[in-house]
């Protein structure tokens, strides 16, 4: 029983080393949408995205993702505060991604998760660009999000809904975590 136990803590001594825990650095990375009218297009960026990966070999084995839709920004205060009512920001206050499934190719990642955003968890698959330099792991892309699909009502200007499908590019910079 004893040998048993040493074995197991062994074990699980391990399997933590191997594993590395990755944080978001919420100073360099973003996320930004594109929103569709035939009047006019728009775009908001969220420069407060939180996040974690954890690494295994340097395989990705799990991400995190994060953020609040209160969070993004399009330079017209008027403009968010109408999407603020719209997304029911009260009721629903975060956007959130989570993958577990995850297959790296050299510089490309797929990542298939939960995406949760209105009250609605849909699962997505999201690809990225990787690239490392010096510690640090960048993720980059963009892929579209249809907001019906999410129960978002869609907001109409001059007797004409916006697109449904939004459009949105990121950009993450993930560090090694200090231990």
């Amino acid at each position: 029983m004893k040998r048993t136990l040493h074995y197991l803590i062994l074990f699980l001594t391990l399997q933590l080393q191997a594993q590395e825990k990755w944080e978001l650095n919420t100073e360099k990375s973003y996320i930004t949408y594109e929103g569709y009218h035939f009047l006019h297009d728009w775009s908001g960026t969220n420069q407060n995205v939180k996040g974690v990966m954890i690494m295994n070999n340097d395989e990705i084995e799990k991400i995190a993702i994060a953020m609040y839709v209160r969070d993004f920004d399009s330079k017209n205060s008027n403009r968010d505060n109408n999407a603020l009512e719209i997304l029911e920001v009260l009721k629903f206050p975060k956007i959130e991604f989570f993958s577990d499934r995850i297959e790296m190719k050299e510089e490309e990642i797929k990542m298939e998760g939960g995406m949760r955003f209105h009250g609605v968890e849909l699962n997505h698959q999201i690809t990225a660009q990787a690239s490392l330099k010096k510690n640090i792991l960048l993720l980059s892309g963009a892929f579209e999000l249809t907001l019906s699909d999410f129960g978002v009502p869609l907001p109409s200007f001059m007797l004409r809904k916006m697109e449904d499908q939004i459009a949105l590019q990121y950009e993450l910079h993930f560090q090694k975590a200090e231990r």
